[in-house]
């Protein structure tokens, strides 16, 4: 008698993730081979469009693939080799990097870019060809907290280049996909998940490609939740080096301390309370770019704007502010768990911020490998539209998206969020009530 065939299904579930990973580094080969993704903005987004479709395919096929062998450590060579095909690319889309690269030339030789702004005539002899004419809002001083300065500095004292600072947001991104791999496999689910940040062309083309440094933030944030139980200590130093990167990650720490031993938090309120004074009394006065941030930088807003037609900008983000502050209590109140707590508070800082770019997704999509939200995952899509609508904006990087555009940026996926839930809705109504025989 002769063996029955094999059914070719688990054929295709191993060929599935590999098509598609190839199909995704192709896409991003191709993304990296345009030289300047503001003068070619529609053929980056229509480029984008196509990676992101291949990326939904990779989100909604991860279920079949549990099975497969080394799924961790595919996902993070695949979240390598996308990171490497845009790695090379020059900045365009963002002049970030170049501030990066300035302030931490400046704090490595000596200076203080928190007393002295680029303009400053003090700082001549730092200044370069490369990188000192492209810094942005010269008249401001630095903005960064210190760790994040400290960062850029350890940087620019090695290797004064605008790759050694790719490298560097680089590598943390690489370690947080890794961290991501671990903790859903810890939560119970399967590595496959953690391809939601990992892959995600937003991602991708904000981190590795433009050299935005949220992942030097976020990385540390994971860290926080990850170990808040079995490492208390550990866990409150990583919550105040995120903070100390980026202020974000503030509204999760109350949630943190309610993991920790009261040693732990006595410790860590004393030593962050410390650290954001000291951080506060050296961006005060004239030319802060705190003080210029919070009073009045607005762009690409969603709900913010709602709050900001009647009332006007400054009362909106009082408003936006209280109403940030109002759900953290509620979700204390109900005892949220710290994960479900920092996935919506980043949710809701964002919408109602008066600031949205594209790179401050990434403090979400780190949360979505816990339970991805389909509406979040295509706004991650659409964002882009926040640096013009497939055609170069002709004021540059100062472009505020018009009010049509961000309906459609913020609007699809509304209309798919609720589509979906209208939809489970539907089937749940035909399956009916579970029979309790």
């Amino acid at each position: 008698m002769t063996d029955a065939p094999q059914s070719p299904r688990p054929l295709a579930e191993r060929l599935e993730p590999v098509a598609l990973a190839m199909l995704l580094s192709f896409v991003c080969t191709l993304i990296g081979h345009i030289p300047d993704w503001r003068a070619d903005l529609g053929r980056f987004q229509a480029l984008f469009v196509v990676a992101f479709a291949a990326y939904g395919l990779a989100v909604m096929g991860r279920g079949r693939w549990r099975a497969l062998p080394r799924a961790g450590t595919f996902v993070v060579l695949v979240a390598l080799a996308l990171r490497a095909a845009v790695l090379p690319v020059t900045p365009t889309l963002s002049d970030d990097v170049y501030r990066y690269a300035w302030e931490g030339r400046v704090l490595a030789l000596g200076g203080d870019p928190y007393r002295q702004p680029p303009a400053d005539s003090a700082l001549v002899r730092f200044r370069d060809a490369e990188v000192h004419p492209h810094v942005n809002h010269p008249e401001l001083r630095a903005i960064y907290p210190p760790l994040a300065e400290a960062g850029f500095a350890l940087v620019a004292r090695f290797w004064y280049s605008l790759l050694a600072f790719k490298l560097w947001v680089l590598l943390h991104d690489l370690v947080l996909c890794v961290l991501l791999v671990k903790w859903c496999r810890a939560r119970g689910g399967s590595a496959w998940d953690a391809l939601i940040y990992a892959w995600n062309p937003l991602v991708v083309t904000e981190y590795a490609g433009t050299a935005h440094h949220d992942p030097t933030g976020i990385v540390w944030l994971v860290a926080a939740l990850l170990y808040a139980e079995r490492r208390p200590v550990f866990s409150a130093a990583a919550s105040i080096t995120a903070v100390m990167v980026k202020l974000v990650a503030l509204p999760v720490v109350p949630f943190l301390l309610r993991d920790w031993p009261a040693r732990v938090r006595i410790i860590a309120v004393t030593v962050l309370s410390a650290c954001l004074a000291g951080y506060l009394l050296l961006t005060r006065g004239p030319g802060s770019g705190l003080e210029a941030y919070a009073n009045h930088w607005r762009h690409n807003d969603a709900l913010f704007a709602l709050i900001a037609g009647p009332w006007g900008d400054r009362t909106a983000r009082v408003v936006a502010l209280a109403a940030v502050v109002a759900i953290g209590v509620f979700v204390w109140r109900k005892r949220w768990s710290t994960l479900a707590a920092t996935r919506v508070l980043m949710r809701a800082g964002l919408l109602l911020g008066p600031v949205v770019h594209p790179w401050y997704l990434g403090w979400v999509l780190a949360f979505e490998c816990t339970g991805p939200s389909a509406g979040w995952l295509l706004l991650s899509c659409t964002v882009t539209l926040g640096y013009g609508a497939f055609v170069p904006p002709l004021d540059g990087g100062g472009y505020h998206p018009p009010l049509a555009w961000r309906l459609v940026e913020y609007g699809l996926p509304v209309l798919l969020t609720l589509g979906l839930m209208l939809w489970r809705g539907a089937v749940a109504a035909r399956r009916g009530p579970p029979n309790l025989e």
